[in-house]
């Protein structure tokens, strides 16, 4: 559940921390700013109101903190957050995480770390008071600059008070655990830094804190947070067995709560931007309203044709919503419903639990349950209700039981049937359970191939099919003595059965009990719990949406981090502890993969119609020599497609096998498509290849939010120009691009003009007659094309000549 948090982050910016680099070439303060990015990243994610913080930067020049008086508590600055001058915590912001992904401040000072902490505690119990907030101070230092240790059994003493949670992130520090020294420093230095990481040991261990080295930490944040949600109530009613009606006095009711226990997560959706928000000048733009879209929804009347009855009159009229009203589907008619209709449609339900009857846990099957979990419990802060309650959690339990109960969250609401459940924790779990219509009937092959294989003695096979709430309806069928072919196993089913028991065993997920940690937790011993398993979607989602926040310049996102996928992949230990087991059940059966056809249906019609044309058709020599001395000689040998689907005669090359058919060019690898067509011989594809092309550009470019799909657009210009130079398709290229230059300039796009002007500094011009023969351009008209302003030449073709052959072709009709 989710409570309200202070967090107060204090970071080490000394020169120290900046003067040794790893070898990849980052210091301790660049690592430490990493670890505090991920410490701040979900926590703008959530965006909760009562999940604050403050950053205290240690060895700046300035000094600028709550205790800054009197020369005391110098060389520490708070970062100022977007709060009153009364707060001293703040809600992380973009200002903030850009900050710390920069690298935060270089101080050039020396600060006391032991300071730093006084501070943060100070600010914690100015913004906490005695109110019930989750405190928290992590530290990260290399300890490598003087600490004044006195006074430091007080600050303990206080942190407890306060109820802090302390930690350490230090780098570079010494750990004789592991035998890692760091020793280039000289003797002083080390003696000192040697006496801070031991007082700081000492100071997190008497807190009850927690210290991590500096890898340690980077691999500790590495872990992804799932987002947290406050707890709100979806249920307060009573719980009742009996008929309060009818019989009150015999009626049991224990007042309730009920809560999400489990909901899927959604995704956040994308919220509709204005593409045209960029060309405002940035001392323009307001931050409230920047790039934001309203949406009016409308409602008009159904435009009907003449024809249909309409009167073609009035189509575009808008209704007020007031004035409409639902229409449900009755086969093809709509039928309508008016508001009071709507109102006798409801059920008449009364919000509360009822329980309908019990029931043998283990004869509620386990695909049953449905939608979310809620978790019930009595009302707090009343006696009665929970003894109530929890003797009939605890009757259930010792009945392994659970009671029917028909849940109608809110009055006149749908009701719902659910099971209730004792928790081990005391509590009840509601599960919802299906009614008729939410139940799908299906049915299955029969596997009575495998039942009753080669080798067993039996004169039947029992066939089964799923049906309601798991019921089992059986059939017999005959079993012959003859294998199936659709049995692939190489050896009895007994020796196919304990491999496959063997790798079951091996890929338990199942801790052994001699490494459980906790011996009386039955669920300490399970890999992959739900609470260690994060959502890979939602966090590739806000990976890139960070990435893009921070880098808005960068058109490419990030790549996949590994750790998305980790949670969802087996275990790398027990892939290799089952190899073996793997490896003998592969053995057990011979199982052949078969590639799927690449060729689509269309394709398939295609080739039977090529075969039967080639097959009616007769070659002159074929018809002259019938009966000759060849006439004796074998058919041409048959060369099949590759979905079987047809034949032709004729040599093949290796060429025709192995080329890549491609019949559009799309936006994925448009470079690679429009080549591909380009390279085609089996169908003559060029013309449609530059026409698709040309598209596929003025797309990208019209549609580019900035210049995010610049790049990619001008290496297909590049192709293109190449392409048509050619195959001789230099005419189309150079009204195209005329056009192209005409819509950037001076047409409907000019803000994407940008792009225009990255065309003219690569030189991308008119194909001239020196490049191409079908070319009518020369040399001086493409180097003016890029200087002149003008998009069309003065010898451009008009609209005269097809006028006047239309014309003549009216003509030659009468």
């Amino acid at each position: 559940m989710a409570n309200k948090e202070a967090t107060v982050i204090i970071l080490d910016v000394s020169p120290s921390m900046r003067k040794h680099k790893d070898e990849y070439g980052q210091t301790s303060q660049d690592k430490a700013c990493q670890a505090i990015f991920k410490i701040l990243q979900p926590k703008l994610i959530a965006g909760r109101k009562t999940d604050l913080i403050a950053l205290l930067l240690v060895g700046t020049a300035e000094t600028h903190n709550v205790l800054a008086q009197d020369g005391q508590y110098e060389n520490i600055s708070a970062y100022d957050g977007p709060v009153e001058e009364d707060k001293y915590l703040y809600m992380p912001d973009m200002d903030l995480m850009k900050f710390v992904d920069a690298g935060a401040e270089k101080g050039e000072a020396v600060g006391d770390v032991m300071d730093g902490i006084i501070v943060a505690l100070h600010m914690l119990d100015l913004h906490c008071k005695k109110l019930k907030w989750t405190k928290k101070v992590y530290l990260f230092t290399n300890a490598d600059n003087v600490i004044d240790h006195e006074g430091a059994d007080a600050v303990v003493e206080k942190a407890k008070e306060m109820d802090v949670q302390f930690s350490l992130m230090g780098y570079e520090f010494d750990d004789a655990e592991r035998g890692v020294k760091y020793e280039n420093k000289s003797k002083l230095k080390l003696r000192m830094k040697k006496a801070n990481e031991e007082f700081l040991r000492t100071f997190t261990a008497h807190l009850d804190g927690q210290f991590f080295e500096g890898s340690e930490a980077a691999e500790a944040l590495e872990r992804f947070r799932s987002k947290q949600v406050k707890p709100v109530t979806l249920f307060r009613e009573n719980l009742t067995l009996g008929d309060p009606e009818a019989h009150p006095d015999a009626c049991l009711q224990i007042p309730v709560w009920a809560y999400n226990k489990t909901t899927e997560l959604k995704l956040p959706s994308a919220k509709k931007w204005s593409a045209l928000s960029e060309q405002i000048p940035e001392g323009e733009r307001q931050p409230a309203t920047y790039g934001g879209v309203d949406m009016n929804r409308t409602y008009k009347l159904a435009q009907l044709d003449a024809d249909a009855g309409g009167d073609g009159k009035d189509d575009d009229e808008e209704i007020d919503e007031e004035e409409t009203i639902k229409a449900y589907r009755y086969g093809k008619t709509l039928v309508p419903f008016s508001r009071m209709d709507e109102e006798q449609m409801k059920l008449g339900t009364e919000k509360g639990m009822s329980i309908l009857g019990f029931v043998k846990l283990e004869q509620v099957p386990r695909h049953a349950f449905m939608a979310n979990v809620l978790a019930v419990i009595p009302e707090p802060d009343n006696p009665r209700a929970g003894r109530m309650f929890n003797a009939l959690m605890a009757a259930l339990d010792t009945k392994a039981s659970g009671a029917i109960v028909r849940y109608v969250r809110t009055r006149d609401a749908g009701p719902k049937i659910g099971v209730l459940a004792p928790s081990p924790k005391g509590w009840g779990l509601f599960a919802q359970l299906p009614f008729a219509e939410d139940v799908r009937l299906y049915s299955f092959p029969p596997l009575d191939h495998l039942v009753a294989a080669a080798g067993i003695t039996s004169s039947s096979a029992t066939v089964s099919t799923m049906s309601q709430f798991g019921s089992m309806i059986s059939t017999a069928s005959r079993a012959s003595g003859k294998k199936s072919k659709l049995d692939a196993r190489t050896g009895t089913p007994e020796e196919t059965v304990q491999r496959l028991d063997a790798f079951i065993d091996a890929m338990d997920l199942m801790e052994p009990e001699h490494e459980r940690e906790n011996l009386d937790d039955p669920r300490d011993d399970l890999y992959f719990k739900p609470k260690d398993v994060f959502n890979p979607g939602y966090q590739r989602l806000y990976q890139c949406i960070a990435h893009r926040a921070l880098h808005p310049d960068d058109s490419s996102l990030p790549p996949m981090n590994p750790k998305i996928l980790e949670g969802i992949s087996p275990l790398p230990e027990m892939v290799e502890k089952a190899a073996d087991a793997a490896q003998k059940l592969k053995e057990a059966f011979t199982i052949t993969k078969v590639e799927k056809s690449t060729v689509s249906s269309k394709r398939a019609w295609a080739n039977r119609a090529a075969a039967a044309a080639a097959a009616d058709r007769l070659d002159a020599d074929e018809v002259l020599n019938q009966g000759g001395e060849d006439a004796e000689a074998p058919a041409a040998k048959k060369v099949k497609f590759e979905n079987g689907e047809g034949e032709f005669s004729g040599d093949m090359s290796m060429r025709q096998l192995t080329e890549r058919k491609v019949d559009k060019v799309g936006t994925v690898d448009p470079v690679s498509d429009f080549n591909a067509m380009l390279s085609r011989r089996d169908l003559d594809v060029v013309s449609i290849a530059v026409e698709q092309m040309c598209d596929v550009i003025f797309k990208l470019v019209t549609e580019s939010f900035g210049d995010q799909l610049y790049a990619k657009a001008m290496d297909c210009i590049v192709a293109l120009r190449a392409g048509c130079a050619r195959e001789d398709e230099s005419e189309a290229f150079n009204t195209w691009i005329r056009e192209l230059k005409r819509n950037l300039t001076t047409g409907p796009h000019t803000r994407h003009q940008k792009f225009w002007e990255g065309v003219v500094d690569k030189g991308i011009t008119l194909i001239t007659k020196d490049e191409a023969g079908d070319s009518e351009v020369d040399k001086a008209e493409a180097e003016e094309f890029l200087k002149s302003d003008q998009a069309l030449p003065e010898s451009a073709p008009t609209h005269e000549a097809e006028e006047e052959d239309e014309e003549d072709l009216l003509d030659m009709m009468d």
